[in-house]
C-alpha cells in the first residue's frame, strides 16, 4: 500500500511540474522579452514589463488548457478509486 501511495505521490507532483512548465515558460519568455526591450529603450515603467507577462499567461492558458484540463481528468480518474478503497480499508 505505501509503495504505491508513494508512486501515486510522485506521479502527482509530476504532473504539477509538468502542466505548470508551460503557463511558467510563457512568463519566462515574455519576462525576458519586454525586460531586454525595457533596457533597449530605457523605459523603467512597471507596466512595460507586467502587461506582456499577463498577456502571455493568458494566451499561455487558453492554448494549453484544453490539454492541461484532459491530464488532470486523467488523474483523478486513477485517483478516486484508490481514494474509496483505502477509505473502505
Amino acid at each position: 500500500m505505501t509503495s504505491s501511495l508513494v508512486s501515486l505521490l510522485r506521479e502527482g507532483l509530476l504532473l504539477a511540474l509538468l502542466l505548470a512548465a508551460p503557463v511558467l515558460v510563457a512568463a519566462l519568455i515574455a519576462g525576458i522579452v519586454s525586460g531586454l526591450l525595457a533596457a533597449f529603450t530605457q523605459i523603467q515603467e512597471p507596466a512595460v514589463s507586467l502587461v506582456p507577462r499577463v498577456a502571455a499567461v493568458g494566451i499561455a492558458i487558453v492554448l494549453f488548457g484544453p490539454s492541461i484540463a484532459t491530464q488532470l481528468a486523467a488523474f483523478a480518474n486513477r485517483l478516486w478509486p484508490l481514494i474509496v478503497t483505502a477509505g473502505t480499508g
